[in-house]
């Protein structure tokens, strides 16, 4: 039996080799590179730093906006990313979005909503109903409708800049995040609006100028979304990335908005970069144990995958095997066979975070399913803030929140119908758990971050047929 070459990757980030030519590991972003050929190890600098960057150790980042963030997923998938991809990062993230809100209801907010979370960092992004849709009602025959639509866009334009005067006094570091897409191209039967796109992005040329005045740093949701539903709606008139409301995206539109923001900070493409030279043998074996974890992609977010190149650009788990011989080959991970490869395709590189039974992806899927957990708790707690900040506020505005007293209210109220009044039931019976769920936040995101510390992993690489 041939003794096969071996490597072994230590907690300490030590190299021990036997019999391998060169092996050279990619570390998440702001590693080093570590390449080994024979008995000399050579240290590479470290990646060159730019502008923009992931968030760093200790980072409180709130994110401000409307339905589509307090409802949404895009913050979801980016904190997510965050606990697979830096499992020992402390990065707070905070949901600040209100449904149906405004730059100026962002505003009236800022002290006791967003601020009281010490955010080092806010992103914002706002405009969906500051443009009043309304006002761009097809059949709409109001008198004065270009004026209506100016002011509010200039409402709209003179809140933002006091909403960031005021969290730039704070030293808050500021993303803009131009409004995602209001879909009025796509052939629904829902009423559309058309023109309201066209304010959006006029919502996103001011948050540009604002972010060149006060040093921020810009993220495109709306061009790029818009993109690639003209793509599909030139095969498909009926298709988008939106919802059938033509404003909220589904998880798939999410996982798009969480692309582009991750792009946009210049996030890590690899997970793990793994090179090994065969020498020729049959089999390679080696233990090791990478710096993170796949993305676990849902299925409700997987067709998203078909639009932009999330897996090639953010979730590269490359394993290369060269100088195999011509055959096919198994790849075991911890003596569970998990594929087969042609040695042509294992000296290209194959990703192994498109594999859906390594032990790697399966863990990251576990701090999935704990984070969906801290997801639903946060949706509760944001129910909570909801009533008080936004239903609250706009019924009797009270200095003191007596939520008893302004429950009662809010339900005589003939005008609280639908899904507010739903929120104003949930309420009432999740405000007396407003401590215990805080509890319960803080303990699922501890549990996540034990859950997605990376495992050592022993890798088979042998052909086919062999034991």
């Amino acid at each position: 039996m041939i003794n096969p070459p071996r490597l072994h990757f230590d907690r300490s980030s030590k190299w021990i080799l036997n019999k391998v030519a060169v092996v050279c590991f990619l570390l998440p972003f702001g590693g080093q590179v570590l390449a080994v050929s024979g008995e000399a190890t050579v240290l590479a600098s470290p990646l060159t730093e730019t502008k923009a960057q992931p968030f760093r150790e200790g980072e409180q980042v709130a994110f401000v906006g409307d339905s589509i963030t307090h409802s949404g997923f895009y913050h979801d998938y980016v904190y997510l990313y965050y606990a697979t991809r830096f499992p020992g990062r402390k990065v707070s993230f905070y949901n600040c979005g209100i449904s149906g809100d405004t730059a100026a209801g962002a505003l009236r907010r800022v002290n006791g909503d967003i601020l009281r979370h010490k955010p080092t960092v806010a992103t914002i992004m706002l405009g969906m109903n500051d443009v009043n849709r309304g006002l761009y009602d097809e059949g709409n025959s109001a008198l004065d409708l270009p004026k209506k639509r100016e002011a509010a866009l200039q409402s709209h334009f003179d809140n933002m800049r006091k909403l960031v005067e005021r969290l730039s006094s704070e030293q808050v570091r500021l993303i803009f995040m131009t409004p995602s897409l209001y879909d009025q191209t796509t052939k629904l039967e829902r009423l559309n609006s058309p023109g309201v796109n066209d304010a959006l992005v006029l919502c996103g040329e001011n948050a540009r100028k604002l972010a060149a005045e006060f040093k921020g740093q810009v993220i495109d949701f709306n061009e790029p979304m818009a993109g690639i539903n003209k793509t599909l709606q030139q095969a498909d008139p009926t298709a988008t990335i939106i919802g059938a409301d033509r404003i909220h995206p589904g998880e798939k539109g999410h996982l798009i908005m969480a692309y582009l923001f991750l792009k946009a900070q210049n996030a890590p493409q690899f997970v793990a970069d793994m090179t090994i030279d065969a020498k020729g043998q049959t089999e390679v074996q080696f233990t090791e144990q990478e710096k993170a974890l796949p993305f676990p992609v849902s299925l409700a977010a997987a067709p998203a995958l078909k639009l932009v190149p999330f897996m090639k650009e953010l979730n590269q788990e490359r394993l290369r095997v060269t100088n195999l011989p011509e055959a096919s080959f198994d790849l075991l991970i911890d003596g569970e066979r998990v594929a087969s490869f042609t040695a042509t395709e294992l000296s290209k590189g194959v990703n192994l975070a498109e594999l859906s039974n390594t032990p790697q992806i399966k863990q990251a899927q576990d701090v999935a399913k704990l984070d969906a957990k801290r997801h639903e708790i946060a949706k509760r707690l944001r129910t909570i803030d909801y009533v008080e900040w936004k239903m609250g506020r706009e019924i009797g505005d009270p200095t003191d929140f007596d939520w008893g007293a302004a429950v009662e209210k809010m339900n005589a109220d003939p005008k609280v119908t639908g899904w507010p009044k739903d929120r104003v039931a949930d309420y009432s019976k999740l405000k007396p758990q407003q401590a215990a769920l805080l509890k319960e936040h803080a303990e699922a995101i501890e549990a996540i971050r034990n859950e997605s510390r990376p495992k050592e992993h022993h890798f088979i690489v042998r052909m086919t047929g062999t034991k």
